[in-house]
C-alpha cells in the first residue's frame, strides 16, 4: 500500500505488502478486467480493497495510456477503483535485486522517479500552483490520473525503456556467446541460486536469465523481449499473482523448484485470477 507525506514541499513514499497479496497485470488482463463483466471488475476491486495491491510499474503506465475511447475510461475508471491500495513499481531487474538484497522482499521495490512524477503531477491537478492545501487523504491517489502524465510524458519514458530494453538484450547475447564457447561461464555470471523468500525477485532474474541463455539457439530475442523479461521478473518475484503472456508463464512456472513464487495466470484465465483473489481476501 503507497503512502504520501510532504517534507520541506519534497514528496516522500513508503510502501509495504506486509499482510496483503500483491497483484500483478499485463496491459491485455487490465484492459480485460476494465471492460469486460462488470460483476467480475467489482469482485476485483473488493478483493483489493480488503487485501491487495496492486504493483503498477512505469511500462503499465505508457501501455495503458495507449489505448482511445470507450477503452481509455474503462480503464481509467477500474484503475480509480484502486483507490490508494497499489505501489508505483521499479521495473529495471538490477535495481529490484539490490533493494531485495538490502531490504528484503517484504519492501516493495519503489520506483522514485515514477513515485516523484506521479505525486507532482497529481499534486498540481489538485492544487494548481500551490493555491490550495494539499490533501493526501485516499482521493489523492486516483492511479487513473498518471494516464494524463503517461500520454504526454509517452515519449520520454519509451525512450528510457528503450534504453533497458537494449541494454538487457546486448547482456543476453554477450552471455550466450561466451556460453557457447564455454558452458561455466553461465555459472559465474548468474549462478544457479535456490529460492529464499528474502530474494524472489532476484531467483527469478538469475534462474531466468540463464533459461534464455540456454534457449538462445531455439529462441531469437526480439525487440521488447527484455522489456517482458522485466515484467515476469517483477510479477512472479513481486507479486502473489499475476497475469503475463503465454510464453513468459510458461517460463515462470519452468523455474527451479520448490519456490514460493506469484501464481502466474494469462488473458483467458483472469475470471481464475479473480476467484484465487475472493478465496485469498475473504
Amino acid at each position: 500500500m503507497i503512502r504520501f507525506t510532504a517534507i520541506d514541499g519534497i514528496p516522500v513514499c513508503d510502501a509495504e505488502l506486509s499482510g496483503r497479496y500483491g497483484v500483478y497485470l499485463d496491459n491485455d488482463s487490465l484492459i480485460e478486467l476494465a471492460k469486460r463483466d462488470p460483476d467480475r471488475r467489482g469482485r476485483f476491486l473488493n478483493a483489493i480493497a480488503r487485501r491487495g495491491t496492486l504493483l503498477f510499474s512505469l511500462a503499465n503506465a505508457i501501455e495503458v495510456a495507449g489505448p482511445q475511447g470507450d477503452s481509455a475510461e474503462a480503464v481509467r475508471d477500474l484503475l480509480n477503483g484502486i483507490g490508494p491500495h497499489w505501489i508505483p513499481l521499479e521495473l529495471n531487474p538490477w535495481k529490484v535485486a539490490e533493494r531485495e538484497e538490502k531490504m528484503g522482499a517484504n519492501r516493495a521495490p519503489i520506483s522514485e522517479p515514477f513515485m516523484v512524477a506521479y505525486f507532482q503531477r497529481r499534486a498540481y491537478d489538485l492544487s494548481p500552483e500551490g493555491s490550495k492545501v494539499l490533501d493526501l487523504s485516499s482521493n489523492f491517489f486516483r492511479l487513473g490520473a498518471v494516464l494524463d502524465w503517461a500520454q504526454e510524458e509517452r515519449d520520454a519514458v519509451r525512450a528510457d525503456a528503450e534504453k533497458m530494453d537494449h541494454a538487457l538484450k546486448t547482456r543476453l547475447a554477450e552471455l550466450s556467446q561466451e556460453f557457447q564457447r564455454e558452458p561455466s561461464s553461465l555459472d559465474r555470471a548468474f549462478p544457479a541460486i535456490p529460492c529464499d523468500p528474502r530474494w524472489r525477485a532476484t531467483f527469478v532474474f538469475y534462474n531466468l536469465m540463464r533459461q534464455l541463455v540456454r534457449e538462445a539457439k531455439a529462441f531469437q530475442f526480439k525487440e521488447h523481449d527484455s522489456l517482458d523479461l522485466c515484467h515476469a521478473v517483477v510479477a512472479a518475484g513481486c507479486g502473489s499473482v499475476a497475469t503475463l503472456d503465454k510464453q513468459w508463464k510458461r517460463r515462470i512456472e519452468e523455474l527451479p523448484r520448490p519456490n514460493d513464487l506469484a501464481k502466474i495466470y494469462y488473458r483467458p484465465q483472469v475470471d481464475e485470477l479473480v476467484g484465487l483473489l475472493d478465496q485469498l481476501t475473504a
